[in-house]
């Protein structure tokens, strides 16, 4: 019932103001627009004239103000499907409306009024629309590098309090893409943060000669590990590829001396190696030379033993024919002796029994011999 409708008598309002229910207005003190009565209109009969354009839309019929029915509503029907039509085809089309892609190498992650919801792979798909859910798509097979060591970030403290400019680069993928958009603010700079950590612990545990020269790749791998063991503990989703050494070299403001102490060892390097191939040249003919004189002295040792021998043999006979007759061995041992004895002195022999002659020439006598025994001496 319409609150105007009791404005007769002594009824009152739904305020329980009676009379003429303030004086003919509504109960905010003011009169309601438009006609249809003494009063303004009757709110019942507003609603019933809404239901009935409404039922005219979708097709229905209604009866009018004055008992009249409206005609078919298949026209507005129609231009309302073709505007819903319409709209949802925007809908569609628009940003950020229930499609989205997902590329090959990428992940979709669906939030939920911001909250992880889900993560998608590649191709289509629908999700509720903005700003009931969001989707984030992520590249997961790129391979992404970091550079660490330009300024003073590079120059880092060896274990033999040795400083050393160091530039190196880090290769690395997402792996976990949950983890990876969640667990860690900005996963660029903790990459290159806990990169620059690693790199500084590595060196400060080796040497600067070990770090110039063979242990580059030691360095990186060690240094690619303690990396990747850190980012694990974060459950940051990043796998480490590689960790690449580019330079390693002394500061600019001593390099000129550290390249004196590198050519000072590369030439004691070239000395060291010249001294092992004259080495290696000069050992081995000393080894031939004392096995020649080794063979040399053991064949004079062989021939001395067999010549002994031989003397040995030759007195055991001579003492067997000796003993077999003694006084001819002694006879024929003193006349052999004291024929080399006599046969080398000037002896002449005077008979005293054929008598002395007045003159002799001794000297004329032992020429002939002379030169006999010169002559044998010489065929001999």
């Amino acid at each position: 019932m319409p609150w105007n409708d009791n404005q007769g008598g002594g009824g009152g309002g739904p305020w329980g103001s009676g009379g003429n229910n303030n004086n003919g207005q509504n109960p905010w003190g003011q009169r309601p627009p438009g006609g249809g009565g003494p009063d303004g209109p009757d709110l019942d009969e507003v609603v019933r004239d809404m239901q009935r354009k409404i039922r005219g839309m979708f097709g229905g019929g209604g009866s009018g103000k004055d008992g009249e029915t409206g005609g078919s509503g298949g026209a507005g029907a129609f231009g309302f499907g073709l505007i819903l039509l319409i709209l949802v085809g925007i809908w569609f089309i628009m940003p950020g409306s229930g499609w989205y892609q997902v590329g090959p190498s990428q992940e979709g992650v669906v939030l939920r009024f911001g909250e992880f919801a889900r993560t998608t792979g590649s191709g289509f798909h629908f999700k509720l629309p903005s700003p009931v859910e969001t989707v984030i798509i992520e590249d997961v097979t790129a391979t992404r590098t970091v550079t660490i060591g330009q300024g003073s970030e590079g120059q880092m403290l060896t274990r033999d309090q040795n400083i050393v400019d160091i530039d190196f680069s880090v290769q690395w993928r997402v792996v976990d893409v949950r983890a990876f958009l969640f667990n860690v603010r900005d996963p660029q700079k903790t990459v290159q943060d806990v990169a620059q950590s690693a790199m500084r612990e590595v060196i400060g545990t080796s040497d600067r000669e070990f770090i110039f020269t063979v242990g580059r790749g030691e360095v990186s791998q060690r240094t690619r590990d303690l990396l990747q063991s850190v980012l694990n503990e974060y459950n940051a989703g990043i796998q480490i590829l590689q960790v690449n050494l580019q330079t390693a070299q002394a500061p600019a403001s001593v390099i000129d001396a550290f390249r004196d102490v590198d050519a000072a060892e590369q030439d004691a390097e070239q000395v060291r190696l010249q001294a092992t191939a004259f080495a290696n040249s000069t050992i081995p003919q000393a080894r031939g030379e004392a096995a020649q004189l080794t063979q040399a002295a053991q064949g004079y040792r062989d021939s001395v033993i067999a010549e002994a021998q031989g003397q040995a043999d030759r007195f055991v006979a001579i003492y067997e024919q000796y003993s077999l007759a003694p006084e001819v061995t002694r006879r024929r041992m003193y006349l052999e002796t004291m024929e080399r004895v006599l046969g080398r002195s000037n002896l002449t022999i005077l008979d005293a029994d054929a008598g002395a002659v007045p003159y002799l020439p001794l000297n004329q006598l032992d020429a002939p011999r002379t030169q006999t025994r010169n002559q044998s001496g010489g065929n001999n």
